[in-house]
């Protein structure tokens, strides 16, 4: 049977943009954000228009992939769906989430976050606005860290051999391994080093094993700036984040901010 639809029915191929923005181009009616998010919060050119009229189209101008650090941004903005969250798609709905407001701990501007979490995992993280921080932006890797919380994580011990090789070990096999290289040193030749994202129960139960071994020698801090937090002023920035706009003049020293602090450097760019 015919249709009674006589006139001319558009249809757009999706485009890929990267592993973490999928696209429904169908359903983009170009109202351009995406565009000019890219262009003038991010900082990236690769977004745009091609052809005219009904043949219109969002996308890149030749195949390439949108790698700005502020990318998934595009999805909270687009009002239609054309572009949504690719690890997320599928994935849950948002009636089964249960929101929790926390602060994003992965970079020093400290974003408003919201995570969604269904039971007790984590299924996506959302900015909340706060014009004092963050605005409505966050980082893709503050938006997508979580995924190590359940995949490619380390379920099992492996042991690297003189020749590079990579074994794995069985836990019980791990566990007379390091009690055999400990009993040959004395408590002065053990030093411990705790990693910066580390939680206080694994830290506690570090150091009490080393001290059981009489190892005083523990340090949790040696990627931390040497600063005096006795004072604010110290480690604040004198303008303040929502400051930075109006500052005369900004110093800074040793960093990368558009790989460091994205939310910031985007703060910066305005």
């Amino acid at each position: 049977k015919e249709s009674r639809f006589m006139e001319y029915k558009r249809a757009v191929e999706d485009k890929y943009l990267g592993p973490i923005i999928r696209t429904v181009m169908n359903r983009c009616i170009h109202c351009t954000r995406c565009i000019r998010f890219t262009e003038q919060v991010a900082g990236e050119h690769t977004l745009g228009t091609t052809g005219r009229g009904t043949h219109t189209e969002i996308g890149t101008y030749i195949e390439a992939l949108v790698t700005n650090e502020l990318s998934g941004n595009v999805a909270d903005l687009c009002p239609v769906g054309a572009l949504t969250q690719m690890p997320y798609t599928f994935v849950a709905r948002p009636w089964e989430l249960k929101s929790i407001y926390s602060v994003d701990v992965l970079d020093a501007v400290g974003s408003n976050i919201d995570i969604g979490k269904r039971g007790g995992e984590v299924m996506r993280i959302l900015p909340r606005i706060n014009e004092e921080v963050n605005q409505e932006w966050i980082s893709d890797k503050t938006r997508h860290a979580f995924d190590g919380l359940k995949k490619q994580r380390l379920s099992f011990p492996i042991l690297k051999n003189a020749n590079g090789e990579v074994k794995e070990l069985r836990w019980i096999e791990a566990m007379e391994l390091i009690r055999d290289k400990l009993e040959g040193v004395q408590g002065n030749e053990i030093a411990g080093i705790v990693g910066k994202l580390a939680d206080v129960e694994s830290m506690c139960a570090f150091r009490d094993l080393l001290h059981r071994l009489g190892c005083e020698r523990i340090e949790s801090s040696s990627l931390a700036p040497k600063i005096n937090v006795n004072l604010r002023s110290e480690y604040l920035f004198n303008s303040k984040i929502s400051g930075i706009e109006d500052t005369d003049y900004l110093l800074m020293v040793g960093c990368n901010m558009k790989s460091e602090a994205p939310v910031l450097n985007a703060r910066v760019r305005k």
